[in-house]
């Protein structure tokens, strides 16, 4: 198998390298979380044994939009076909990654799953967790990762609370300030 070598900046890799099995992510813009998340995707991918992940955007497109490009160039090296199509990429271990919008529900239902990134869970709603996704994961005690740009309160808050409080989650929040790139009179 090729050696990946995974690049994310200080605060990305505090996140790639929490431990809990659910994460919420809140972070401001330009912190990098699609590119938290593909590699996340990745490593993820290839250490499943039996499952494959999902990437889920509010809609389709804005899946495509954001993950399909990066992800392809990302897991080059480990990636043994992509099919434009249907925006899947299958890895070298026979495990796939799906981009997938929340606007369908039903096309997320039916299969079991070792991990999932919700991105801009403020804008998804919440029965797509609770009676899609998080079914999907148990039978291998599965994980997930929720990123999203903090937008008052709603669902999204109400996991931040969750993961205070509730073993196996975790919240981090950072500005897109503390990644360095963005100067800082931007």
């Amino acid at each position: 198998m090729a050696n990946l070598s995974v690049q994310l900046h200080e605060k990305q890799l505090e996140v790639f390298n929490d431990k809990h099995r659910f994460k919420v992510v809140a972070a401001g813009r330009r912190f990098g979380k699609s590119r938290l998340a593909a590699w996340t995707l990745i490593i993820q991918a290839l250490k499943s044994t039996d499952k494959d992940c999902f990437y889920i955007a509010p809609t389709y497109q804005q899946a495509r939009d954001i993950m399909w490009g990066m992800m392809k160039e990302l897991a080059h090296d480990v990636i043994a076909s992509a099919h434009e199509n249907t925006s899947v990429l299958t890895l070298v271990n026979g495990r796939k990654i799906y981009l997938k919008g929340a606007d369908r529900p039903d096309t997320l239902r039916g299969v079991g799953l070792s991990y999932v990134v919700i991105d801009e869970y403020a804008d998804i709603k919440p029965n797509v967790w609770e009676q899609i996704i998080r079914p999907a994961l148990s039978d291998v005690q599965g994980g997930a990762m929720f990123i999203g740009t903090p937008k008052g309160n709603n669902h999204f808050r109400e996991f931040k609370e969750r993961a205070l409080v509730t073993e196996g989650w975790k919240f981090l929040e950072f500005k897109a300030s503390d990644t360095g790139i963005l100067d800082p009179q931007e």
